[in-house]
Parts: structure tokens; sequence; C-alpha cells
């Protein structure tokens, strides 16, 4: 998964000289495009309309402290969810508390200007491995969630088929079992379920050609869609680990 490359910093501190080295570092040094902003007031008005990657924040300032600044940047559109980075002395960090688990790290004061935009790209690279975990969980539970109501596509797969059979060619009823093999072809490709995929879209195709036929109803059994729909059904099982259902029988 590919992200966007670190290149926009806030940096916010209410120590002139600190926010001029820092500044400079992470602009000469790291090649970033810096935006210096000497208090809380100044960092809410700039971040909108400077679009940060990133916001390297002061927790000890006057007035509103980081974690204020913090809390008025999540309520921000343009902010949410950007990343905030804390500098703060040694002696204050036991200090922190739960906002630590806001941030994706901490920069000690005092610090080497020179190692600071390393530090910060350290910092990045583990927030990025952190949002990609967290969202190869995200998938894995929407991928685990669709197995899960596998079967009752199938058994609507089934259910049509079985009608076809019984009462003989239906258009309507043909119709509604392509809609479910058409959805199956994709969403099995998404979730990683290539071979019920392919199976599910040879289907497809076949029932395509059929509602597509010159003239209705077509040539041939209906019954036979019985055998395609369970070939699916027995490579779902195989692919997606379902256990048989009553109807999912060789």
């Amino acid at each position: 998964m590919r992200h966007r490359p670190l290149k926009r910093i806030l940096v916010v501190d209410d120590d002139p000289d600190l926010l001029d080295v820092t500044s400079l570092a992470l602009a000469d040094l790291g090649g970033y495009t810096v935006q210096a902003c000497s208090s809380a007031t100044d960092a809410l008005a700039q971040a909108p309309s400077f679009g940060p990657d990133l916001v390297l924040l002061d927790v000890m300032m006057p007035g509103t402290d980081g974690f204020g600044v913090l809390q008025a940047l999540r309520g921000m559109e343009a902010t949410a969810g950007t990343p905030v980075v804390f500098m703060t002395a040694m002696a204050q960090r036991g200090d922190l508390g739960d906002h630590e688990q806001e941030a994706v790290g901490i920069i000690p004061k005092p610090f080497d200007p020179s190692a600071l935009p390393e530090m910060i790209e350290a910092l990045w690279e583990d927030h990025l491995a952190r949002l990609a975990e967290s969202h190869r969980r995200q998938f894995e539970a929407l991928r685990l969630a669709y197995v899960d109501q596998l079967p009752e596509k199938i058994e609507a797969m089934q259910a049509a088929a079985a009608a076809l059979a019984e009462g003989g060619w239906d258009r309507a009823t043909l119709e509604s079992l392509h809609l479910l093999v058409h959805r199956m072809a994709g969403s099995c490709g998404l979730y990683r379920l290539s071979e019920l995929s392919r199976r599910a879209g040879a289907l497809e195709e076949i029932v395509k050609r059929l509602l597509s036929a010159p003239s209705w109803p077509p040539l041939g059994s209906p019954g036979e869609l019985t055998t395609l729909v369970k070939a699916v059904s027995r490579t779902a099982r195989t692919e997606a680990g379902l256990a048989p259902s009553g109807g999912a029988t060789s």
C-alpha cells in the first residue's frame, strides 16, 4: 500500500530560537516545506490553508498548550487526521499521560537539530507501517464478513437454478441468477478468492449468453444450470473453507 511521502510540516513552538533552528533543520537538511508558528492561535489559523502532512508540536506553551492545540486540530476538517509529533523536555514526558497515545511519536528536548530530519522520517515510517497494518486488519475483517455471507449467496443461486430446473425457463428467474453470479464474480476477486471469482465469472458468461440468445426459450435444459451452480458451491467450500450445506452436494 502506497502513501504520500512526508513533504509539509507545521512546526509549533513559542520559543523563537528553537522555532528558527527547527524550521531551518527541517527545510534545509530535510528538504521539507515548513510553516513555522509561534503560538496556538497562529497554528490554528495557518493549518487549514497550509495542509500539513505532519504537525511538530511543542507541549508546554503559554495560553493554549500543545494538548489544546491537538484537540482543536482534531476538530478541524483539514487536520482531523493529520499525524502529530510532540516536542517536550525529558522531565515532562511523564506528564503526557493518555495524550502520548494521540501522537505518532515524541521528540525529546533538547535534540540535535542535524539529526531532526532523520528522527522525523523514522517516526513517519513507523506511522505508515501502523497505518498499513490497520488497513490490513480492516480489510481482513471485511473479507471474513464476506466469507460468512457466502453460504447465503450460494443458497440464493441454488434456489434460482432449482426453480429453473423444476419450472422450466423463466426470464425473470434467469436474470436474477445472472445478477447473483455477476456480483459474486466481481466481489470474490476483491477479497482474494480468485478461483471462486473465475468459476462464478464462467457461469456468468453462460447465463449472459442464454439471456441474449436470439430466441426464447433457449435451447437445452435449464437443469444444466444446477450442475454449474454446484461447481461454484464446491469451489467456495474449497477456497473459502465453507462447510457443506444441505443444498451444496457434489
